[in-house]
């Protein structure tokens, strides 16, 4: 895996919350963005062996957008627009698998699939953690068990790059 994981510059606790498991789940680097530019945080991750940042990005204290900027191909389309998350306060006690994969339910999903720069996984692979990716929901799975966050799915967007 080859992602970082920071949050917007005033990060809520949920926005913080969220990016922690993300990376815990995703084998990911993490730190919070604090007041560096994004061409900080792409720098900071890439001299970390990092290529690609995941921005989680927030609105009235709950994370409400997931963007992706490449190192080398600059900010990636399409966001993922939230409509809500489900963060669990701790994890049950289960052992993560160390290999991410991710199974798309649907062309959105492949989407998604893409975006987090994770390989597909085999219908029989028990010992991987898979992200299932869809129109309408990202979850995470080990050993046929959903574990960590539920991300709703607002709808994937085409981002205005002045926003930043």
């Amino acid at each position: 895996m080859n992602l970082f994981v920071t949050t917007s510059r005033k990060p809520s606790a949920q926005a913080r919350k969220l990016s922690r498991w993300l990376a815990t789940l995703l084998r990911a680097g993490t730190e919070n963005r604090g007041k560096r530019s994004v061409e900080e945080v792409v720098s900071r991750a890439a001299a970390q062996g990092f290529s690609r940042v995941l921005f989680v990005h927030e609105s009235h204290g709950n994370p409400s957008e997931l963007v992706f900027r490449d190192e080398k191909e600059g900010w990636l389309e399409p966001s993922i627009a939230l409509s809500g998350t489900v963060v669990p306060e701790r994890c049950k006690r289960v052992r993560l698998p160390k290999e991410v994969k991710a199974k798309a339910l649907d062309s959105a999903g492949d989407k998604i699939m893409r975006l987090f720069g994770l390989e597909k996984a085999g219908d029989s692979e028990f010992e991987v953690l898979t992200m299932v990716a869809s129109s309408r929901e990202i979850f995470f799975e080990a050993g046929g068990e959903r574990v960590g966050p539920a991300l709703r799915i607002a709808r994937l967007a085409l981002r205005s790059l002045a926003q930043e």
